[in-house]
């Protein structure tokens, strides 16, 4: 008689246990479930937040990010500055990022620039430094970034500078060195330079 009960205990226990013993007894439904791809979700433009009535010094706003790798990533920004519980926080985004051109506009023509021996015109990228002395020799300087140009040259002249407005050119300057002249091209920045012989003289290209 006792086998008897005992068997009709363990087939009733056996009714009520669960396929994997190492879920929780929790519905499934509780668990996210996560991938390694980012969710596509769309753009923000403005959203509100009312802050509680008795609320007076927003501390800090915290921002949490999915990445492309469907990784997600937090980021505290400080602020600790006095608000007005009445008034909404609004978070937005005001359209998307648009680089700076730094393109000179197709309507405005070449700038030349003159000192009795050479011509420099500005065109984008390029720069043309046209003259009948021979290049000597082209190389870059760094603190500023330049480019250099020496022109076998014996005639004595003042040196000569100009602003340039064309990126990424600044500045240019030509100086007499006895017997070449120097001409200076200040960058905006690092850019890998070529220089090129040509009939006119030589033109630069720097990207």
């Amino acid at each position: 008689m006792r086998t008897i009960v005992l068997l009709s205990t363990l087939l009733l226990l056996s009714l009520h246990a669960r396929v994997n013993p190492f879920f929780s007894t929790a519905e499934n439904k509780n668990f996210p479930i996560t991938n390694n791809r980012a969710e596509h979700k769309p753009p923000l433009t403005s959203m509100t937040y009312n802050a509680p009535d008795q609320s007076r010094i927003l501390k800090e706003v915290s921002f949490t990010f999915q990445n492309l790798d469907g990784s997600f990533e937090t980021r505290k920004l400080a602020i600790d500055q006095s608000i007005d519980w009445r008034a909404p926080l609004v978070l937005s985004q005001s359209g998307a990022y648009k680089a700076p051109t730094t393109d000179k506009p197709i309507s405005s023509p070449p700038s030349p620039q003159q000192q009795d021996f050479i011509q420099i015109i500005n065109s984008g990228s390029s720069i043309s430094l046209l003259t009948k002395d021979s290049m000597l020799r082209n190389f870059p300087l760094t603190e500023p970034e330049s480019l250099i140009v020496d022109f076998k040259h014996t005639k004595t002249f003042e040196p000569f500078e100009k602003t340039l407005t064309t990126a990424p050119y600044k500045k240019v300057r030509i100086d007499y060195h006895g017997t070449f002249a120097r001409v200076t091209l200040t960058l905006d920045g690092h850019h890998v330079c070529s220089v090129a012989k040509n009939a006119q003289g030589v033109t630069a290209v720097c990207k």
